[in-house]
């Protein structure tokens, strides 16, 4: 629905005459300033922690930050937020509204339609930092070479603090990969807009990247209408045998998963071996908190030092001593879990089959990677693999399993949703690695078995999430 402000500002002068006649003088009438947006999540006075959509950006304590430029009749050169500093936009539930509301400059002199510019530039989702915030969006400046609008972020080395998902707002309607920087600026960016009554709307794109996470709103029970696989799935494959009565059948093979653990490799092997990344080159943790900066002229996240990897762990389980302690990160879904208790064989759920399902019950935060960097992942679960045979006193087997891989990604680009299948077979564990828009993607086919994402075998393009123009 679209919400427009309007003042209309009537000035009357009365002329007195022997006539008595009077005549009235009307001042232009000046437009508000609204906006449109496409994308949402949040968390912290830092920003979202979440996977940012439109719906989560349209939350209490959501939004997005614009900063914005008067430059009079000249065309923008540099930030000097004289007519927005970090103002915050939020969904009032039928427009995207702020305060106080700001208006158009009309024309300088009331006759000539001299152009008086404005130059918008937004990031989401909206913070507004303290002065001792170290992680997420951190603070805001203006670069002292290029005048741009900058936003600092700073990355969590903490499992219990999550990432921003840190987004970048441009012109909607604009094919960013086609925009020649410093050529076409106009096109891509709100520069240099002038008095109207259409909306300054912006698409938000991804500056970082994630690691598994479900898709918001995807249905993820595997046996309904819509069922939308998310970036974390799990399949059985019994390699050389496959079980009599196949996977989840009651009269064959259940296999159900306990915990599953996905980390950052260590920096050594406990042979005290350096641990390689896909291009060759030993794994080195960031020191402290690793920080970076977004240009809001530019839309590009730039790292203050080395792109050395950020840690990370993530625990997934339905343990309930750990949901309690708080140490599990996201639940297993119910189809593949290791029940508390079951009565018999076929009280147990189907578990993992040859078909590739969610591992994550609900939706869940994933976990932020670092453009720039080429992390290695170690994947440890722990599962139960059962097979039905009345002649055994219990009439099944009951072997618990603990296995161990690990998967070494290429250097990181921003704006991509990298998914892992944990392909689980009788006789061990593989895996393979997916690299997807966050929208749609494609697989990782590991060409060489050899668990590294060589050239070639990995393929996917940058896409920005799109807003509707009117919300």
């Amino acid at each position: 629905m679209k919400k427009i402000f309007t003042l209309a500002a009537i000035a009357a002068l009365v002329l007195a005459s022997c006539a008595k006649n009077e005549t009235y003088v009307i001042a232009p009438e000046q437009d508000a300033i609204s906006f449109g947006a496409y994308s949402g999540r949040v968390q912290t006075k830092a920003g979202s922690t979440d996977d940012m959509n439109l719906d989560a950006l349209k939350k209490a304590d959501a939004g997005f930050g614009v900063f914005a430029t008067y430059s009079a009749t000249t065309d923008f050169s540099e930030a000097n937020d004289n007519f927005m500093t970090n103002e915050k936009i939020t969904w009032d539930g039928s427009a995207w509204s702020y305060s106080p509301v700001k208006y158009w400059p009309n024309p300088t002199n009331g006759k000539d339609a001299d152009a008086q510019k404005v130059s918008f530039f937004a990031y989401a989702p909206y913070a507004n930092p303290g002065a001792t915030e170290t992680v997420g969006i951190t603070g805001f400046s203006i670069d002292g070479t290029t005048k741009h609008n900058l936003v600092h972020y700073g990355f969590s080395n903490d499992k219990n603090t999550p990432n921003v998902d840190l987004m970048w707002g441009y012109k909607t309607g604009a094919a960013i990969a086609t925009w020649t920087l410093g050529t076409n600026d106009p096109d891509f960016i709100n520069l240099n807009l002038t008095r109207t009554t259409d909306k300054v709307a912006f698409t938000f794109r991804h500056l970082l990247s994630k690691l598994g996470g479900s898709q918001e709103g995807a249905v993820t029970d595997p046996e309904a209408a819509g069922y939308v696989a998310n970036g974390l799935i799990i399949k059985a494959n019994a390699e050389t045998i496959a079980p009599t009565n196949g996977f989840g059948a009651d009269d064959g093979t259940k296999i159900t998963v306990s915990k599953l653990i996905i980390e950052s490799a260590p920096q050594e092997d406990p042979a005290g071996t350096p641990v390689l990344d896909a291009n060759g080159n030993p794994v080195v943790y960031a020191t402290g908190i690793q920080t970076g900066k977004l240009d809001l002229y530019t839309g590009k996240f730039t790292l203050d030092a080395a792109a050395n990897p950020v840690q990370f762990k993530q625990t997934i389980t339905n343990d309930p001593a750990e949901i309690t302690a708080g140490t599990a990160d996201s639940q297993l879904a119910d189809r593949i879990a290791e029940p508390a208790s079951f009565a018999s064989f076929a009280a147990l759920p189907k578990g993992v089959t040859a078909t590739a399902v969610n591992v994550y019950k609900d939706e869940s935060s994933p976990i932020i990677l670092v453009p720039g960097t080429a992390p290695v992942v170690d994947v440890t679960i722990t599962y139960m693999v059962r097979t039905y045979d009345a002649k055994l006193p219990g009439t099944y087997t009951d072997v618990p399993q603990t296995v161990w891989g690990r998967v070494k990604f290429p250097t990181i680009e921003e704006n991509k949703k990298y998914n892992l299948l944990i392909i689980l077979g009788l006789n061990d564990v593989k895996f393979e690695a997916s690299v997807q828009d966050w929208d749609t993607g494609s697989t990782w086919v590991d060409a060489n078995n050899n668990g590294v994402v060589d050239p070639g075998e990995l393929t996917g393009s940058d896409q920005q999430i799109g807003l509707p123009n009117n919300l």
